[in-house]
């Protein structure tokens, strides 16, 4: 479009259409009330009222088709629509393919088209009027054209005619005034020519752009499609410009319509991080066995149980967005992406990457305040049963209550119970206190580094040291000693094994129950010995065996006087599997020299007992001494000379 041409739209209507291009919009915030006019009646028009003005304020009826923006009827728009034979406003749907569909959401379009078609009205209203004027100069002229010629006529007629007596008339043309209508008798103004107007219209975000044609008056120039280029570059609109719609606005020549004719693109926006979790926040016990249909509740832990190093949940890292363009070139950046929020609490770690919180230390997790916490002691308030199910744990223990019948209770840390121990199975790779002891039904099993309880009854225990008030019919087994002490300090029935010392105020009972006391051999060592001569004694019978047979297929194949193939080949795999069991029978015997060895320090041994009473057999090596008649005061120890228990 020429400079003239943008000039005398201007001239005509003012600032229709203006934006600021130096920044970016947003489109206004439209209400839910804040609607278009919609189709209605009206008995006054813009030809009876023609300086009358139609907003979109005013009321109107419902809309006949959804997703049109509906224009009242009687209104300019209505009007010059009618006459140049146009459908009026395009939907919504078509409105918003100028911005790539109905990617953009509706609402936004909404707001642009609402703002446009307000400043729509009086331009539509603007140009009628401007029309009107237009056609009353020109019929002001012919009506003056043809005066001019009637009198012309008649003057003609006059001068071919004289009058009576061969004179002219007294007056002249040049007295005599023509008529025109409205009474002036001057010659009317020539009415001016307006070319085909053209102007840009920007939705607010800038994401679209539309061309706005008016028709030409009177002998008026029309627009050509590089007018229509040159109209959009003064508009700044550079970006998107779709080249087969500009050419259908200049040949199809909508009038008073929004043609689209340029798209921006949309930043495609990014997402922000996030985490993807491995442990449940709100922990719940499992409930049952899906395979079997059976629910065993005493295998339900109330813990989420953890090791070091483990995955708490993985991160991942935002993803950046994509600016998108608008129509004059200007680029929208996306939203910011945030980081994805860590639930990172105490004794956790993210990793060297930083793509995963991982646990700091061995324990168990609890979820609270928003982040995974890691604990290293787990501090049971009742008892162990039915509703905490079994414990194993790694870190430290505490039970405020018992161990219940039929639980188990395992930390890789201390386990401290405030309670007893039924008939159940606890066991810490540090310290067990158990403060009201154990009454085990000889079903309970205490596992422990040092073990500390006021009593066991019919329990079996493996400690490095033991100590307890009193030991009823247990079975003890301590890699160093074991004390009985306090108010009653005895050991009574069961079997008590020590490497080191056994110390109590009393051992046995005045009824002769069967006490059996071990010194000087560690369990594992004696249990690994007796499976070391089980074994080589397994393995010499099987080489004993091959040897005979391999013998036998010898002497066969020489009897025959020939080699028989599957008997070579026989003897081959005896052969072989005697040299393995050979060298595994080596290995065998040095293992067990040095059990042996172990076994061999028994002058550390040493049993104290305030008074032994008969019934008690005591063991300190490979000596064995039945206790016969009461001993008070007593320390026995093994004689290395004579191989032999001493009581000193």
């Amino acid at each position: 479009m020429s400079e003239s041409s943008a000039g005398k739209f201007k001239r005509f209507f003012g600032g229709f259409g203006t934006r600021d291009k130096s920044r970016v919009e947003q489109p206004p915030e439209t209400g839910p009330d804040e609607q278009l006019p919609q189709m209605g009646s009206d008995e006054q028009t813009p030809e009876t009222h023609p300086d009358r003005q139609i907003t979109p304020e005013e009321p109107a009826q419902p809309a006949i088709q959804e997703n049109f923006f509906p224009i009242p009827l009687d209104s300019p728009l209505a009007e010059v629509w009618k006459k140049y034979d146009q459908p009026g406003l395009p939907a919504l749907s078509s409105l918003t393919s100028a911005q790539g569909g109905m990617d953009i959401p509706p609402e936004n379009i909404k707001a642009s088209i609402i703002k446009i078609l307000r400043d729509l009205f009086p331009l539509a209203q603007r140009w009628l009027v401007m029309e009107r004027v237009f056609i009353q100069a020109r019929a002001a002229k012919e009506a003056q054209a043809q005066a001019t010629a009637q009198a012309a006529a008649g003057k003609t007629e006059e001068n071919s005619s004289p009058a009576p007596g061969g004179e002219l008339p007294s007056s002249s043309l040049s007295d005599e005034k023509t008529a025109v209508p409205g009474g002036d008798a001057s010659t009317p103004a020539e009415p001016p020519d307006v070319d085909e107007m053209a102007q840009v219209v920007l939705s607010e975000d800038g994401m679209a752009a539309w061309l706005f044609l008016l028709p030409p008056s009177g002998n008026g120039k029309h627009l050509t499609v590089a007018d229509g280029q040159a109209l959009l570059r003064e508009a700044h609109v550079t970006f998107g410009v779709d080249q087969r719609s500009l050419f259908s606005v200049f040949t199809k020549k909508p009038y008073f319509r929004l043609c689209p004719v340029a798209r921006g693109t949309l930043p495609t926006q990014g997402k922000d991080g996030w985490t993807k979790e491995h442990f449940p926040r709100d922990f719940s016990r499992f409930s049952g066995n899906e395979d079997t249909g059976t629910v065993d509740y005493r295998a339900q832990s109330c813990v989420q149980v953890i090791e070091k190093g483990t995955a708490i949940c993985d991160i991942h890292p935002p993803t950046e967005g994509v600016a998108g363009t608008r129509v004059d070139g200007v680029a929208v950046p996306p939203k910011a992406v945030n980081p994805a929020p860590v639930p990172a609490g105490s004794n956790t770690a993210l990793s060297e990457d930083g793509t995963k919180l991982l646990a700091d230390m061995d324990g168990f997790l609890d979820f609270r305040d928003g982040k995974f916490h890691v604990k290293n002691l787990l501090n049971i308030t009742s008892d162990v049963d039915y509703s905490t199910g079994n414990i194993d744990f790694r870190g430290d223990v505490t039970i405020q209550g018992d161990v219940r019948e039929q639980f188990s209770v395992k930390a890789t840390g201390s386990i401290s119970i405030n309670g007893m121990v039924e008939a159940a199975s606890v066991e810490a790779g540090g310290d067990v206190v158990i403060s009201a002891g154990v009454s085990g039904n000889n079903q309970a099993v205490i596992r422990g580094k040092n073990v500390r309880a006021r009593h066991l009854e019919n329990c079996t225990v493996y400690a490095e040291c033991l100590e307890s008030d009193y030991i009823l019919t247990s079975r003890i087994f301590c890699s160093d000693s074991v004390v009985a002490a306090g108010s009653r300090g005895s050991i009574i029935g069961g079997q008590v094994v020590a490497v080191n010392r056994i110390k109590a105020n009393s051992i046995g009972s005045q009824s002769g129950r069967a006490t059996e006391i071990t010194l000087g051999v560690q369990p594992e060592i004696r249990e690994e010995l007796h499976a070391n001569r089980k074994e080589l004694a397994t393995l010499r019978d099987k080489a004993s065996e091959l040897l005979k047979r391999a013998m036998y297929l010898k002497k066969r194949m020489e009897d025959q006087g020939h080699e028989d193939r599957r008997s070579a080949s026989e003897i081959q795999a005896a052969h072989s599997s005697l040299v393995q069991m050979t060298e595994r029978e080596k290995n065998l015997l040095a293992r067990q020299q040095e059990l042996m060895e172990a076994l061999s320090h028994l002058n550390r041994c040493r049993l104290e007992g305030g008074t032994v009473y008969p019934g008690v057999r005591l063991t300190i090596g490979s000596a064995i001494r039945n206790i016969e008649t009461v001993a008070h005061n007593c320390t026995a120890v093994f004689d290395t000379e004579e191989m032999d228990i001493k009581f000193v």
